[in-house]
């Protein structure tokens, strides 16, 4: 169960230990770590030391393995153990037995085997082997079924596991490998809700699943969908633009084919705007726009304020001019709002660019503070617009509506 690499002892898995002696323990290691003995809750603080919890959560997550002591031993003291290692672990285990299984010795949960201890499984009921069961589960489970086990799952999941555990860099090996299942369970949650055609949950599903790991095309597929399931074409639009910006960013890529057929139908079905009343000829086409800025807020800023304006489309963004140019290649927007100064390009060279590339699209350019120069510059260049940086919202859109009603295709 555990990705710790720990020693398993040869001898097979003694029998549960059962009759009056014995107790049960309940056990949490997501989160803070608990154990429950009856009415006796032991804490991070409660269980001897450092060292005595370590084993612990260690025997935690091989529950119902046999764990060498050789291996406690090189986990423990980070492969330089002390001559005395050996006895100041069994002391340590001493230690844990008192507090878990007072007056009972050997005879509980945690148990002597040949080489090493292990915790009998049959006698603790851990909620990280609890969530590992669900997520199994769900697997191989119908659609309806597995949203029921992932939203236990999930529920049981709600913290970094062995969140009180911050030194040992094995902990956090532990971490990273359960955070990539909790991961996995919310990409599948959603996959099951979309099945189900329970797209408020499969888009809320998957927006968690991003935010675990921003470069997962699974997860962003999820939520593209979701979204546009849910009937919110706009906004899904606006994922995949930030999927398609992030994976330029940090991998060099665009996304696959299938984020890309969804894309298409997107902008498809948000080209239209539905006539009042559902009936006569379909509306006027919407003005389909691009931004090219190297400001990222005022660019998510800018596409928000484009989709609530009925006759406009944010179709996509860019940060840099070769991307932005490879943009206009796939996209073929109407208009492109153009930054002046890119990160290290300029925003003239990249106008005579995308003009070359795609000649039908206009460019509304954004300048600091307009020079004649740089006027002459734009015009000479064939931009349609040339307005401040600082100017009203109003004033742009107004320049884009005509730019667009003049230079109709």
């Amino acid at each position: 169960m555990s990705s710790v690499d720990l020693a398993k002892s040869d001898q097979a898995t003694p029998p549960a230990l059962t009759g009056p002696a014995t107790c049960r323990l309940e056990a949490n290691i997501i989160g803070p770590l608990r154990i429950r003995r009856g009415e006796t809750v032991l804490g991070y603080g409660e269980l001897g030391g450092p060292k005595p919890r370590q084993i612990l959560e260690l025997l935690l997550l091989n529950l119902g393995a046999p764990v060498s002591k050789d291996r406690l031993i090189d986990i423990l003291w980070a492969g330089q153990a002390p001559p005395e290692a050996l006895p100041t672990l069994e002391s340590y285990v001493s230690v844990l037995r008192r507090h878990l299984q007072p007056g009972m010795g050997k005879d509980g949960p945690l148990r002597t085997v040949t080489g090493g201890y292990m915790l009998d499984r049959a006698l603790v009921d851990l909620d990280l082997d609890r969530f590992e069961s669900l997520v199994h589960g769900a697997e191989s489970a119908t659609p309806q079924r597995a949203i029921v086990l992932l939203q236990e799952a999930l529920g049981l999941a709600s913290a970094p596991l062995m969140g009180d555990e911050l030194v040992p860099s094995w902990a956090e090996a532990e971490r990273t490998r359960h955070a990539a299942r909790v991961f996995h369970a919310r990409v599948l949650a959603a996959e099951s809700a979309l099945a189900l055609g329970k797209t408020q949950l499969a888009a809320t599903w998957a927006r968690e699943a991003v935010a675990d790991d921003p470069l997962s095309e699974q997860a962003w597929t999820a939520l593209v969908l979701g979204l546009e399931k849910n009937g919110q074409p706009t906004e899904a639009l606006r994922a995949f633009d930030q999927c398609r910006r992030i994976m330029d960013r940090e991998m060099g890529c665009a996304p696959g084919p299938v984020l890309r057929s969804i894309h298409a139908r997107l902008l498809e079905a948000t080209a239209d705007v539905a006539p009042p009343g559902g009936g006569g000829a379909p509306a006027p086409r919407r003005i389909r726009v691009m931004t090219i800025n190297r400001h990222r807020t005022f660019t998510e800023l800018l596409a928000g304020a484009l989709d609530r304006e009925p006759d406009m489309l944010s179709v996509g963004t860019a940060d840099s001019a070769q991307a932005g140019v490879d943009l206009v290649r796939e996209l073929a927007p109407d208009v492109v709002i153009l930054d002046y100064r890119l990160r290290g390009e300029d925003g003239i060279a990249a106008a005579l660019q995308i003009l070359a590339a795609a000649p039908h699209t206009r460019i509304v350019m954004l300048v600091g503070a307009p020079t004649p120069e740089a006027q002459r510059q734009a015009a000479a260049a064939g931009i349609c617009a040339f307005l401040p940086k600082d100017g009203s919202l109003a004033t742009l859109l107004e320049a884009l509506r005509q730019t667009s009603n003049v230079h109709a295709r």
